[in-house]
Order: C-alpha cells, then structure tokens, then sequence
C-alpha cells in the first residue's frame, strides 16, 4: 500500500501552540501511512494552490476574504480529501469579539462548506460549532491537541513544605486571550501569610502592560521566553491558566504530564481537563480568583498532581490513533466516492 500524500497549509508559524501541535505528524506512526509536507499560506492571498495530494490539512482561521479561497481550493484540489483544523474561533472569543452573530455565522458555513471535515480540539469546541450550525455535526471530529514536549514525564512530583513558598507557574503569548492580567490582579491582593509567589513565562505585545501591573511586588516574577517548558515546571507547584478563551488550553496538559496541578478558567477545552487535577475558577470575578489562589496550600496538591499524570497518560499514542483513523478513514471514503464517480460516467 502506497503512502498517503499529506499536504499541511499555514499561515503563521509564530503561534506556538499551533506550530507546537503539528509535531504529532512527524511521529513513526504517523508518517508509516503518509508522506507530511507542511506549506507556507500567504494570509492575504485570495486563490488557493493546486497540490499534488491526497489530503489537504487546513491550519488557519476561516474570515471572508477566505470563502473564496477556500471554494478555490476545493475546486483546484478536486481529488483531494480536505481536512480543516479549528482551533482559533471558541465561543468565549465569539461572545467578546464578535458584534453581529448572523453575519459571522454566514461566514463560517460558507468557508467549511467546502471541506469535507472539520477537526476540533475540545468537546466544547464541538458543542459551540454545532450549537451555532456552522457545519453539520457529523462532519466534526474532537481530537486534541499534543504538543510533544520532552522530559514532562520524568520530572519529580511535587512536595511543598508548609514552611517554603508555594509556586504558581503561569506561560504562554502576553497577549488578551491569555488573561495573565487577571492573574497578576488577584495576585497581588495575596499578603505575606498566604506565602506565595508567581513565575510568569512568555512573551508578546502585552509584555510591558503586564509588568507595569506587576511592578512593586517582589513574589512575581518574569522568567522571559520559556523555551525548556519542561525546565520551567520542574520549579512549579501549582500551573494557573487563566484564559479569557482557549479552545483548548495546551498549558493545561502540559502541566499535566508534568504532575503539576493546574487552576484553570472556565474557558473553552480547559474545564474537561481537569477532573481531580486540579480547580476551575471564574477568572472574570477577581474576588474568586484570589480565594482560589489563597485556597491552594489546603488542597491534596500532590494527589493533584498524581492525578494530572494518570489522566495523561498515554495521551500521545491515543491522539496519534486518532489522527490516524481519521486520515485512512476519510481517504478511504473519498476514494470510493471518487471511483463511483467514474464508473458512473464511463457508463
């Protein structure tokens, strides 16, 4: 059996947790049954390229100069499977960004109209897109996302002393999604008793915003870009992702695979991550968000963190099956179709 020929389509290398994820496809496993090829998109162009491929894999978020790109893709790619990933629209961005909802629902059903399955990251996503009807239910898929960072499994559980200060690890891009803000707010209304301390990794256009919010308190601390996310969590407890919206939250998992347990916001994927690892906070209430914060030290943190590495677990492997049953699946499918397609005209 030949190799599927896999073509992934981007348009922006610099989002992390998007580049991170597609790590998955250079797995053994993976690239047993297809040949990956990942392509740069131009985000401003309007007509999509005619590839040499089974599957095609889109990577970025439908707007309306899209529906014709997408349309275009379809129709110059006419035997090729097309598969969309959707891990930029959740319906926490919807309800602050979006100011008129028929419109933008339009637009989504005009661009994955043209695909023929939608892959997304958590069941909330799922929910949301069904919930909204931007394409039929059973064109979606949830298979999260795995960002295949090394040496989260072996570092150490946690063991705080009462007597030491309890650190709360938060990373990612400084920008609005992420709602480090949020977290430096509460923060700060912590006292010497609650004997806490805020390491905040990352990097982008918020940066100066938040450590002018910081400013004046010696138990916060940036630690700049994290590029050993493992070597940043061996010197947390506690992982806090306070997102204004996450499709999904892959901090969250990391953490997980870490043994670290994580307070997490109710946004998107974030909340079907935690189970008994962890807390879920409303982090639009800051009076809510600092008692969370001030509760931690009482919680079974250890058991937590136990927790988090039993429900990761394997992760990997399941997330690769996955993705490997729907790509035999869909090929399979639409070659069948495509050969019904030609014996009905040859006869």
């Amino acid at each position: 059996m030949s190799k599927l020929r896999i073509i992934i389509l981007l348009d922006d290398f610099a989002l992390g947790g998007v580049t991170n994820g597609l790590k998955i496809f250079d797995s053994p496993e993976l690239r047993e049954i297809g040949d990956f090829q990942t392509i740069a998109i131009d985000p401003k162009a309007w007509i999509a390229p005619s590839l040499e491929a089974d599957i095609i894999i889109t990577h970025f978020p439908p707007n309306w100069r899209r529906i014709l790109w997408f349309r275009s893709l379809r129709m110059r790619n006419p035997n090729a499977t097309l598969i969309h990933v959707e891990h930029s629209y959740s319906k926490e961005w919807f309800e602050l960004h979006v100011s008129n909802p028929p419109r933008f629902r339009k637009m989504m059903q005009l661009a994955l109209a043209s695909v023929d399955q939608v892959v997304v990251v958590s069941n909330a996503s799922k929910s949301w897109m069904a919930q909204q009807q931007f394409v039929k239910n059973d064109k979606l898929h949830v298979i999260y996302p795995y960002s295949n960072m090394s040496g989260l499994g072996i570092i150490p559980d946690i063991a705080p002393t009462p007597s030491e200060p309890l650190v709360i690890g938060t990373y990612g891009r400084f920008c609005e999604a992420k709602g480090f803000d949020r977290l430096i707010e509460a923060f700060k209304q912590t006292d010497a008793n609650d004997n806490l301390r805020l390491l905040i990794g990352g990097f982008g256009p918020d940066e100066q915003m938040l450590r002018e919010k910081a400013a004046g308190n010696d138990n916060i601390n940036f630690v700049g870009r994290v590029t050993d996310v493992a070597g940043f969590l061996r010197h947390c407890h506690v992982v806090a992702v306070p997102s204004r919206y996450e499709s999904y939250g892959q901090v969250a998992n990391e953490a997980r695979e870490a043994g670290r347990p994580i307070l997490v916001s109710r946004a998107g994927g974030l909340p079907e991550q935690v189970n008994d690892c962890g807390l879920i906070v409303d982090c639009d209430d800051s009076a809510a968000l600092l008692a969370a914060l001030q509760s931690l030290r009482a919680m079974p943190l250890h058991a937590m963190g136990r927790a988090g590495r039993m429900s990761t677990a394997g992760c990997r492997s399941a997330r690769i099956d996955q993705w490997k049953q729907l790509l035999r699946q869909e090929n399979a499918g639409f070659a069948k179709t495509h050969q019904s397609a030609i014996n009905l005209a040859v006869a």
